[in-house]
This record gives C-alpha cells, structure tokens and sequence, in this order.
C-alpha cells in the first residue's frame, strides 16, 4: 500500500497515451513497471520533479 510519502515522491501512470507522451515525446525516463496487485492494470512509475509536472500539465491542456 502506498502511503503519502510514494504519492508526493513519485507519479503512477496508468494511461498508456499519457506513458507514451511521457515516454516518447518528453524523453522522460520511468523507474519501473509494473501491475497494479488488484485490478491487474499495468502502470510505469516516474519521479515527480518540476519538469514532469509541467509535461503534466502541458498533456492536460492538449
């Protein structure tokens, strides 16, 4: 289980064209992937810094 520290630490994504913009487009590298231990849903985590929450955010006004 994630405690607070994980969420403001890192960024799970879940979304696969978000993981590609991220990925492909930003060149942001992603610590590890994995499945989520109940639904099974993949997900790629990344490091939150300045600059991935501004790709975040860019990807939002997309």
């Amino acid at each position: 289980m994630k405690n607070s520290s994980d969420t403001k630490k890192y960024f799970y994504c879940y979304s696969i064209p978000l993981f590609k913009y991220l990925k492909m487009d930003k060149g942001f590298s992603f610590i590890c992937y994995g499945l989520h231990d109940k639904t099974l849903k993949a997900f790629w985590l990344f490091e939150k810094t300045e600059e991935l929450k501004e790709a975040l955010t860019d990807y939002k006004s997309e």
